[in-house]
């Protein structure tokens, strides 16, 4: 296990910045009119990759070994690694500066502080379940969470040149919002990516593979209305009116999977959990264009890569909630089972893995199953919640014109490669704005969509 939680640190650390620089490229290389595609095509294979990763992962797991899991990631981030050496070009030209020029640039403590609030924060969540609420396990970690916020945020406003949470981002309103709203969604998306496969395989007796497949038409909408909106974003570009879109599909979408039971049928499932995935496609990418479009113009990247980070914290305190959530109220629940029936659960191993339920007598199986639904029932209040929550935000956010921003006539990464040099002897400053690099000239653009497109 410790081998395991080390390696998946490290996997996590690569991940996450692969993810955050992916739409910070898109930002930096796409003119502001076409931008919106490119985005949407990173929703896009993030929609997919969850649907395909789920279903090699179930055919592993079943027909070969857990193992392969770790191994196909292997093979298929050696040629994520080969690719972007060889595809990726550097828009900035660093020659002349020395090591420790650049790493004075850092915000390392900053960025120290994050990591430590993260880890502490999750930390008391899981340990919480095992050991007590009132337990030091749990308490310690939530107070030293604490100190690291209260600590990060006096060195983000006081210390830090170039800190790795700006706070004028943070403080800026309009920015805040969306990155409450992007919180909220997060929650209830993992919600519904992890909880809606264990409801399919306790409740409904689906296998490994078949759970995966159950989640198709959820991605499936979740890609449709990405690129849907990204294609009528040029047409209406005003973002609020599709997050506010996203936020009511995503209330009634939760509010009717929390009517489901283990006596419906899966055209019910179905079709409850696509309007959830329409609401997140919908508001993810445009989110993130309502951030780029409020926040000032030389934090572009920071703010993109916030927007993610936020998205991400909240899918792993969403998982951590939720688990913890889910094995309290099943214990509740068994609490208050037949004893004669609780005992074969224990037996079998029922009460504590769903996976052992069809292992048990049939005339038993039905009782644990009701009480596994009325665990997920609860848990499942979670999303509907925190949905109506986005709701709010969403209502609150600021009418913004995407692309209302753009500077005039700058050049787009793709025609002119920066050959900026930088002054060691100088504060070195890089313009974020270069990452904001868009075509304002009509014509010129035109003639690079057709090359690009």
């Amino acid at each position: 296990m410790p081998g395991i939680i080390a390696g998946r640190t490290i996997q996590g650390l690569g991940a996450g910045c692969n993810m955050a620089m992916s739409f910070v490229l898109v930002v930096d290389l796409a003119p502001i009119k076409i931008r919106p595609r490119f985005q949407s095509a990173l929703v896009v294979n993030f929609g997919l990759a969850n649907v395909v990763g789920t279903l090699i992962g179930g055919v592993f797991v079943d027909r070969l070994s857990w193992r392969w899991d770790f191994w196909f990631n292997v093979i298929v981030g050696g040629v994520a690694f080969t690719l972007d050496l060889i595809l990726l070009k550097e828009t900035v030209d660093l020659k002349g500066v020395s090591m420790k020029d650049k790493l004075k640039r850092i915000d390392i403590m900053g960025t120290l502080l994050v990591i430590g609030f993260v880890c502490c924060l999750l930390l008391a969540l899981s340990w919480g379940k095992m050991y007590g609420w009132g337990s030091g396990h749990s308490i310690g970690p939530f107070v030293a969470a604490g100190v690291a916020f209260i600590v990060l945020a006096i060195v983000e406003t006081r210390v830090a040149k170039e800190p790795v949470v700006p706070p004028d981002l943070l403080l800026n309103p309009s920015v805040a919002i969306f990155y409450m709203y992007v919180f909220c969604f997060g929650l209830g998306f993992v919600s519904t990516l992890y909880y809606g496969p264990i409801m399919f395989q306790a409740v409904f007796g689906a296998g490994s593979i078949e759970s995966g497949v159950r989640l198709v038409p959820y991605m499936s909408c979740l890609i449709v209305s990405s690129v849907s909106s990204g294609m009528m974003l040029n047409k209406f570009p005003y973002v609020k009116f599709y997050i506010v879109i996203g936020a009511i599909c995503n209330i009634v979408g939760f509010g009717l999977f929390y009517t489901v039971n283990e006596y419906s049928n899966w055209a019910q499932q179905a079709c409850y959990i696509m309007l959830c995935g329409f609401s997140f496609g919908l508001s993810q990418q445009n989110c993130l264009f309502g951030v780029q479009t409020c926040a000032p113009k030389k934090y572009i990247a920071v703010a993109t890569s916030l927007n993610q980070f936020f998205m991400m914290l909240s899918c792993a305190v969403g998982v951590a909630i939720c688990d913890t959530l889910f094995r309290e109220f099943l214990k509740e629940e068994f609490s208050s089972l037949d004893p004669s029936i609780s005992s074969v659960a224990a037996k079998y191993g029922a009460d504590s893995n769903y996976l052992y339920i069809r292992d048990m007598p049939p005339e038993y199986q039905q009782p644990v199953i009701h009480l596994y639904m009325a665990a997920l029932h609860k848990v499942f209040t979670l999303p509907l919640v925190v949905a109506g929550i986005a709701v709010i935000c969403a209502l609150c956010a600021k009418n913004v014109k995407y692309g209302a921003n753009k500077p005039p006539q700058s050049l787009p990464a793709q025609q002119e490669k920066s050959t900026t040099t930088l002054d060691p002897q100088k504060d070195i400053e890089i313009e974020q704005d270069d990452t904001n690099r868009t075509l304002d000239n009509e014509e010129i653009e035109e003639k690079k969509q057709a090359s690009i497109v």
